[in-house]
């Protein structure tokens, strides 16, 4: 008999987190479980508070999925494969996560191997420095395991001193994120100019999802790769919007699951784009999830493990700059901590 639960848990940033969208200390997550003949598998939704949808929502939307009784996990795949879950993408991609997971551990198979999914090497791997004081950066970047290149958030002409602080500290490649925070193109330039064209990887964002021309007026005047987030979270918003942009940032909380997120990254590809995988800073169960689709990526931010203090999954690790995948069936991630989940009745 398929068993749905689901446990609410916060997630805690061993050091207080700054993007354009203000500090957080952590981030709320929903964790579904999913139990089938002995076997279990693992989901997971992490709602930053400037994403609309919520941990209540999707605990909602979650109880509406179980009522309708689904008799198998293969059962319960297709059904939520079937339909649109529009306002709902977080909810979708724990369900997503956890029915694979599932079926997966139940066939004693790797996720990589039901996928025909290949390891690769040839990408960059990103860890985060966010909004600080310089005077914390040098602690900042001690902490963080060697990466190929840093993302660092900025909010405008305020972050300048800051990167020059990153630069002196630490010769990797940059990759700016401003998360829409810059309001005009010669505001971009100067941060570009400050992380110096021979240092900087790309620019994710600078500006409002909206404003798609002031990206493709960036992307004219740098040859810094710019890469959509807020801007592109769907197939239709990347059919739409992809020549506004050199490069496609794709999140699981974002697009809606590993499968929709592997179509965005495969349409990415055709149209010649550069593909990021990134997080919502999830766990580790949530980017190794993310992690498998590395064959697809240039450019990999799946950082959120080596972010938080309370990680209650164990799953991918960093060797040598690069993302190393775990071993065993489903996804791979182990359940490390007493999560407390809550069974849903159909």
């Amino acid at each position: 008999m398929l068993k749905f639960s689901y446990c609410p848990y916060r997630l805690l940033f061993k050091r207080p987190f700054g993007t354009a969208h203000g500090l957080r200390t952590g981030t709320d997550s929903i964790f579904v479980r999913v139990e089938e003949n002995g076997f279990t598998g693992y989901g997971e939704a992490t709602l930053p508070p400037y994403l609309t949808e919520t941990p209540a929502a999707v605990v909602e939307r979650l109880q509406a999925f179980v009522q309708e009784k689904h008799r198998t996990a293969e059962e319960a795949l297709i059904a939520l494969q079937a339909r649109a879950w529009q306002g709902s993408p977080g909810c979708r991609a724990a369900l997503h996560m956890a029915l694979i997971d599932l079926i997966s551990r139940s066939q004693q198979r790797t996720v990589a191997k039901s996928l025909e999914l290949t390891v690769r090497n040839n990408y960059s791997s990103l860890m985060t420095i966010g909004i600080m004081p310089a005077t914390e950066i040098e602690d900042a970047l001690r902490a963080l395991p060697a990466s190929g290149v840093l993302k660092v958030k900025v909010d405008g002409s305020g972050s300048l001193l800051s990167i020059e602080k990153i630069k002196s500290l630490d010769n990797r490649k940059l990759l700016i994120d401003s998360n829409q925070g810059l309001r005009s193109v010669d505001e971009a330039l100067e941060l570009i100019r400050a992380t110096g064209e021979e240092r900087i990887l790309g620019f994710e964002q600078p500006f409002d999802k909206d404003a798609i021309e002031l990206h493709a007026e960036l992307g004219r005047r740098t040859a810094a790769t710019v890469y959509a987030d807020e801007s592109i979270q769907d197939l239709a918003e990347l059919e739409a919007r992809h020549e506004a942009f050199g490069g496609i940032n794709l999140k699981l909380m974002k697009c809606g699951g590993v499968d929709l997120a592997r179509t965005m990254a495969e349409r990415s590809l055709e149209l010649g784009k550069q593909v990021m995988l990134g997080s919502m800073s999830e766990s580790s169960l949530g980017c190794t999830a993310m992690a498998h689709l590395i064959p697809y990526a240039a450019v990999v931010d799946l950082d959120g493990p080596w972010l938080i203090q309370n990680d209650p999954f164990v799953g991918i690790t960093m060797e040598n700059g690069l993302i190393r995948m775990p071993g065993g069936p489903g996804w791979g991630t182990q359940l490390r901590a007493d999560l407390g989940f809550a069974s849903i009745s159909a």
